[in-house]
């Protein structure tokens, strides 16, 4: 029972949340010139023209207006709707499978092509979970990685040492030399969102005294085996 209580909790602040933060819809129109990007659960309102006789489609047939019938027509698709107020279609939440070329046909009263034109929409998941973190290679080096969901990320770097050249934008994991220490900020963003994430780097130990940690290391263990070994033989030979 408090396991269904707290999913519950959960679910109702993801959503709040997500409400939050896409408060405002996004808005696209066939007069653009750019690809239109949506963020997934966000919603969209498709701005139509002016015009008495439209139709528009996806894969499918979505809406077929025409000024003189008595209704406004519905849309054929789930998660849209029409305002006929306005000429807009609104996209109530969002999704992957919203995706694609949008073709919007005009025709003139008498019901011939008066003009075509499409609309890339692209549906992506925001960046969220961003995380740092790094490693000292025996190599002598360090290597710091920057990780988080959402779709067609793109990274950059930014730090408070002298090391802005070797901080290579793009990547999602950067080369550093061992003795750099302070903080690294890794931001990524894609068409809908952005976040960053800051983490402290700290000097790495020097490559020779992690070789003698490691060797001593061994040599105990093997002392240890032998130790053992000599310990069990006299007392399996004497019976």
């Amino acid at each position: 029972m408090r396991i269904l209580i707290i999913t519950g909790i959960l679910l109702i602040y993801t959503q709040v949340a997500m409400g939050l933060l896409f408060q405002d819809p996004a808005v696209c129109r066939f007069t653009q010139r750019n690809q239109c990007y949506v963020a997934v659960g966000q919603q969209l309102h498709l701005q139509m023209p002016q015009e008495d006789v439209f139709d528009l489609k996806l894969t499918s047939l979505i809406l077929r207006y025409r000024k003189t019938q008595s209704s406004p027509p519905t849309p054929r698709l789930p998660r849209w709707k029409f305002v006929n107020d306005n000429k807009t279609m609104i996209l109530t939440s969002a999704e992957r499978s919203d995706s694609g070329t949008y073709t919007l046909n005009i025709y003139d009263v008498d019901g011939k092509d008066k003009s075509s034109s499409t609309l890339q929409v692209n549906i992506e998941a925001p960046v969220s979970s961003v995380k740092v973190s790094y490693s000292c290679l025996p190599t002598g080096v360090m290597k710091v990685n920057c990780s988080a969901d959402g779709d067609n990320l793109r990274f950059n770097w930014n730090s408070d040492f002298n090391a802005l050249p070797q901080l290579k934008n793009g990547s999602s994991t950067v080369i550093l030399e061992q003795d750099h220490q302070g903080k690294v900020t890794c931001h990524v963003e894609n068409h809908v969102s952005r976040d960053h994430n800051t983490t402290e780097l700290h000097q790495c130990p020097d490559s020779m005294i992690v070789f003698v940690s490691v060797w001593l290391f061994e040599v105990i263990i093997l002392v240890s085996v032998l130790v053992g070994t000599l310990h069990i033989y006299p007392r399996i030979y004497r019976k």
